[in-house]
């Protein structure tokens, strides 16, 4: 179960821009406004993702988020 939170917290930070940004700003609050409700280890985890993306290029965290979110076992929707 907690690989598939992860997962879709990473599936919306893809698909989501804005949620992406508030989550690299505030997760707790991006978290909770989009309704996930996510145990400590799971938020550890979260946290080390938010790290490694803000150590990451810009143009560069959409890439490592879909790297991130295969290891989860999450395949992101292709751009229509």
């Amino acid at each position: 179960m907690r690989n598939e939170m992860i997962g879709a917290v990473v599936r919306r930070a893809i698909e989501h821009p804005e949620f992406r940004r508030r989550l690299l700003d505030s997760p707790q609050d991006a978290l909770q406004s989009h309704g996930f409700a996510l145990e400590q280890e799971d938020m550890a985890e979260i946290e080390k993702i938010r790290t490694t993306l803000g150590e990451t290029e810009a143009g560069d965290v959409e890439q490592r988020l879909v790297s991130m979110a295969e290891q989860y076992g999450v395949h992101p929707r292709p751009e229509v």
